[in-house]
Formats: C-alpha cells, structure tokens, sequence
C-alpha cells in the first residue's frame, strides 16, 4: 500500500502543530507570570526542571506557593495574578 505524499506531509504538519500547541501555551504563562512577579524569567522559575513534562514534576519555592494559593482559595486552576502577592516578589 502506497501512500500519497502530499499526506505524509499533511500529517507531518498536523503532528507538528498538536505539538507546539503545549510549548506556546507554556510561554503564554511565563510572560503573563513576569507581569506580576519580574523574578519569573523561564519554567524553572515554578518547576525545578526547564522543561517540565509531567503535571507533578517537582516544584520550587514559588511553585510550591503558587500550589499552596490554588488549594488555600479552593480554586479549580492557578491564577497567575496571586503571584503579585509572592513573598519574594521581584527576586
């Protein structure tokens, strides 16, 4: 069975656009995050590794207290706004 390559390349692309899809939205946080804490420069500043993977890697300081704020407010996602009220705010 032969198959067209005009759909191997479709299928490239479309595999390449579902996996860029998480990275943007990763990026979206982070800039949204320096709008209320400049301390936040990349995903290491939450997440101990740069490039998390998984929902439960391991978090900083920061990320520890951004999780603390979400069960503390008994909210359903992370709000990225709470981070202006980080203790070490800026660092």
């Amino acid at each position: 069975m032969k198959i067209n390559p005009t759909l191997k390349v479709i299928a490239v692309l479309l595999l390449a656009a579902l996996l860029a899809g998480p990275l943007q939205a990763k990026l979206a946080w982070n800039k949204k995050a320096r709008v209320y804490d400049a301390g936040v420069t990349s995903c290491a500043s939450c997440h101990v590794n740069e490039k998390p993977k998984k929902k439960d890697e391991p978090l900083t300081e920061r990320g520890k207290w951004l999780l603390e704020q979400k069960e503390k407010r008994q909210a359903k996602e992370m709000d990225l706004s709470w981070l202006k009220d980080y203790p070490a705010n800026g660092k």
